[in-house]
């Protein structure tokens, strides 16, 4: 593509503003207002971390009133989103399980920012349980998800059928959302978490052998 077209990169540029803002406001809203405990007890937590939150929650608003004018100027100024539709690109198969995979580390990283402000609030000792395990769910993602998306590339890098990308990028990217959902859901071995990690090592399994295949094919 050899132009820019700005209206569409401002469009998108105004969404994720405003996802961040969004996030960031859910993740420390619980500081507004903000209440002592007895008087004459330190305050938990410091004046200093928060005054360090109002700043996060100011940061937000910004995100989302400039994502929103980004978002609204570009739609009003020309095609927006829309100038995506008379684009000719040959999209990989490998870039949509990408943007999945990117969107729920988002997702699992604003979750962790969330608890550990809960924490912060309310937790005399700076951590609890669930805390904890929503970090163990975003390490857990991190793990396995470079490999996952390094196979997608490669075996479509390879000339690997179109079939052979969607179905192990897509079990892939299916296991890590089970796994994602039944660790934070439950701290025992439920359902989302078992049948998410079995997805996730056959999808690595699949794409691993294939590539492998076509190295042996090539050679």
């Amino acid at each position: 593509m050899d132009t820019i077209d700005w209206t569409l990169f401002a469009a998108l540029l105004g969404l994720a503003l405003l996802f961040t803002g969004l996030s960031i406001y859910r993740a420390y809203r619980r500081i507004l207002p903000y209440h002592r405990g007895e008087e004459g007890l330190p305050a938990n937590p410091p004046d200093m971390l928060i005054n360090i939150f109002m700043n996060f929650v100011r940061a937000s608003y910004g995100c989302i009133f400039a994502g929103a004018a980004l978002f609204i100027v570009a739609h009003f100024s020309g095609a927006g989103l829309g100038a995506a539709a008379g684009l000719s690109l040959d999209v990989p198969i490998s870039l949509y399980w990408a943007a999945a995979l990117g969107l729920l580390l988002v997702v699992l990283s604003y979750n962790v920012l969330y608890h550990n402000v809960r924490v912060a609030i309310e937790s005399e000792t700076g951590a609890d349980e669930v805390s904890s395990r929503m970090t163990r769910v975003q390490a857990n993602f991190t793990e396995y998800a470079p490999t996952g998306l390094g196979l997608m590339i490669v075996i479509e890098w390879a000339g690997a059928p179109d079939v052979f990308v969607f179905i192990g990028g897509g079990l892939f990217v299916l296991g890590r959302i089970l796994h994602a959902w039944g660790l934070s859901t439950d701290p025992f071995a439920s359902f989302g978490r078992v049948v998410g990690i079995q997805t996730t090592l056959g999808s690595l399994a699949f794409m691993a052998l294939s590539a492998l295949y076509f190295f042996l094919a090539a050679a």
